[in-house]
């Protein structure tokens, strides 16, 4: 209740509009805005408009509607250069770049979901799509398995419990033995495969990255269409994925064993 009673409500409102927009409402006008949050019009006007002066929102001449605005995507670049592993790993993730010349990916856990914080386009057309500060389900990606594999077994099973397996395609792992049966084959062979579970028509390969403590931080992953990275190129496109993890393991301080 501590916590409630330090909330300040302009503040809270002004977090609420902005968390309004996403991908199916990228414009909204103000009283939409007022519509959807219960709030006084002119009270609505008023966020809006601090909102804009200071850049979070940007007004379309035309339409009079709003969109977030460029002030966000400078605070977001902000805080991501204040993330450590990105900066370390940037160089190791050129290089894989350059040595496969498709997507190169790294995202953390939050949650439920794996974030991207950087990711690197091969020069190849049609690359798979993985901006940076996009969310995807941790148990339908290589990324996120990759994570999951390095969990005590009854923190999996919690994961599980608390977010289930929802089908993300028809191929995607619903069954909660044969997703820790599949954890189990993640961590005999290095590697973590999305074979079409998380995008019909894409295939992923991901190992996961730890700090000096031994704790898997993040993963790194190469992403490509089934067309262009075929299961008979899997094993050479992780072990490719490993020494690059191992790479950024290295120079977070990590000490491998049996990496």
């Amino acid at each position: 209740m501590a916590h409630q009673s330090r909330k300040i409500g302009s503040v809270q409102r002004a977090v609420d509009i902005l968390n309004l927009f996403d991908s199916q409402s990228p414009e909204l006008g103000t009283t939409e805005i007022a519509r959807a949050l219960g709030l006084h019009k002119s009270t609505t006007a008023s966020l809006v408009s601090t909102l804009a002066m200071n850049g979070f929102l940007n007004q379309n001449p035309e339409t009079r509607k709003y969109r977030l605005g460029l002030k966000l995507i400078e605070r977001a670049f902000a805080m991501l250069d204040q993330v450590e592993i990105r900066r370390i790993a940037y160089p190791a993730l050129q290089e894989l770049r350059n040595q496969w010349n498709e997507t190169v990916n790294l995202a953390i856990l939050d949650g439920a979901d794996m974030v991207f914080i950087e990711r690197m386009l091969g020069t190849k057309a049609l690359g798979m799509r993985s901006e940076v500060g996009r969310r995807e389900p941790a148990h339908s990606t290589a990324l996120g398995k990759a994570i999951l594999s390095c969990f005590p077994i009854p923190d999996v099973k919690a994961f599980v419990a608390a977010h289930g397996l929802p089908a993300i395609t028809p191929k995607t792992i619903t069954d909660p033995e044969k997703f820790f049966s599949e954890l189990d084959c993640v961590r005999e062979r290095g590697y973590a495969v999305d074979d079409e579970e998380n995008e019909i028509g894409g295939r992923c390969i991901a190992v996961p990255v730890f700090d000096h403590t031994g704790k898997a931080i993040a993963a790194v992953s190469i992403s490509a269409p089934t067309a262009r990275l075929p299961m008979s190129d899997v094993p050479q496109a992780g072990a490719m994925v490993r020494e690059t993890a191992k790479v950024i393991s290295r120079n977070l301080g990590y000490l491998p064993r049996a990496f």
